[in-house]
């Protein structure tokens, strides 16, 4: 066993390298815990909204992501099967960038500023002891064995879902309502520069956007119902979605194929889940799971693993109780990101109604994407 940490984080994904990085800058003892191996490809839009990059800017790694060359996006557009196209202009420029690339910086950012990174160790028990004192004991397995680790708090930004999740028994799991994501590369298109395009087929959507290195990056999700209907697996996904829609049909006979392939992942469920668990902080997907048409996943997954670590500093530099530290979180996030998931689920009701969809896009359609960006961001 190890001395104690200040903190310890799991998940070295967007929300969990934040939080290390901000924690270790101020001086304390972090370690991060991440499962798998960096870098590795993720599925993901790899879409950073203007608010994403705002983050990234303030964890000092603007500068890093730029090195990499990534797309800048300024405009896109919408459409639905047999339906109306509905084009739009962001705000302010966004960035297409892959997971694959980002995660690594991110972590390696955060190893720079101080904190310990442990990849390949994967959590499989969390406990909070209450004697002597209050002390997070986690349980992991790494390639030379279990070993056990402690710190006095801790933040969960293990992703959408995680064994541990069913482990802590948590109520999300018993919604029926589950998506599956999937997401493949392909090689450049000049006539993609610049944009994110999205496709409304039956039981789901995609989306295509170029990343670094002039590639383009399709990611989608699909209803359970319809992912369970097919035999094929993700090209079945893929090829039932291009049948129902001419345009993305058109738009993906214009690439060529990248090396990674199919990635899949699942359950997926588009839900604001409770913010802390048994003591623990929870940020990026494992506090709630936004939908991928917003945009805004990867800024709220750094938004809110900031967000918990100025809490947690709050906390070790003893202007708030390891007891009421849970509450503090809880009410911080709420008040940043809550009222989002409403609004996220009344627009994928509507975007997936496909008659719906149709009308409202042709009767408002750019005022009703106007909206949207207001309210999820």
């Amino acid at each position: 066993m190890t001395r104690p940490y200040d903190t310890i984080v799991v998940g070295a994904g967007p929300a969990g390298s934040a939080a290390a990085t901000v924690l270790a800058r101020s001086g304390r003892r972090v370690l991060l815990l991440e499962k798998d191996d960096l870098p590795r490809p993720k599925v993901c839009g790899e879409f950073l909204s203007s608010a994403a990059v705002d983050r990234l800017e303030e964890l000092g790694a603007r500068a890093r992501l730029e090195e990499l060359g990534p797309e800048r996006i300024d405009r896109g557009s919408i459409s639905w099967p047999d339906g109306p196209s509905v084009p739009f202009r962001l705000p302010a420029p966004a960035l297409g960038v892959s997971r694959y690339s980002l995660d690594h910086l991110l972590a390696c950012g955060a190893r720079q500023e101080g904190a310990e990174v442990w990849l390949g160790a994967r959590v499989v028990s969390v406990s909070l002891e209450d004697s002597p004192g209050r002390r997070f004991r986690v349980r992991l397995i790494r390639a030379h064995g279990e070993q056990e680790v402690e710190s006095d708090t801790l933040i969960g930004a293990w992703g959408r879902w995680d064994a541990l999740d069913r482990r802590l028994e948590r109520g999300f799991l018993l919604r029926r309502s589950r998506f599956f994501g999937w997401s493949r590369d392909y090689g450049g298109a000049d006539w993609l520069a610049g944009q994110v395009r999205l496709y409304v087929f039956p039981g789901g959507y995609c989306g295509l956007s170029r990343v670094e290195g002039n590639r383009v990056n399709l990611a989608g999700i699909v209803s359970e119902e319809v992912h369970l209907q097919l035999r094929d697996g993700w090209p079945g996904v893929l090829e039932r979605a291009r049948r129902a829609h001419r345009e993305l049909d058109r738009d993906l006979s214009r690439l060529t194929p990248g090396p990674v392939g199919f990635i899949g992942t699942g359950p997926v469920f588009f839900t604001a889940k409770p913010p802390t668990e048994r003591g623990m902080l929870l940020a990026g997907d494992a506090a709630g799971v936004l939908d991928s048409y917003s945009g805004q996943g990867q800024a709220m997954a750094l938004g809110s693993g900031i967000l918990a670590a100025k809490c947690v500093e709050r906390c070790l530099g003893g202007q708030v109780t390891n007891e009421h530290l849970p509450g503090v979180y809880a009410n911080a996030w709420r008040r940043r990101f809550g009222r989002r998931f409403g609004w996220s689920q009344v627009f994928r009701m509507l975007i997936l109604n496909p008659r719906l969809g149709r009308l409202a896009a042709r009767l408002a359609g750019r005022r009703l994407v106007s909206l949207a960006m207001r309210t999820l961001t």
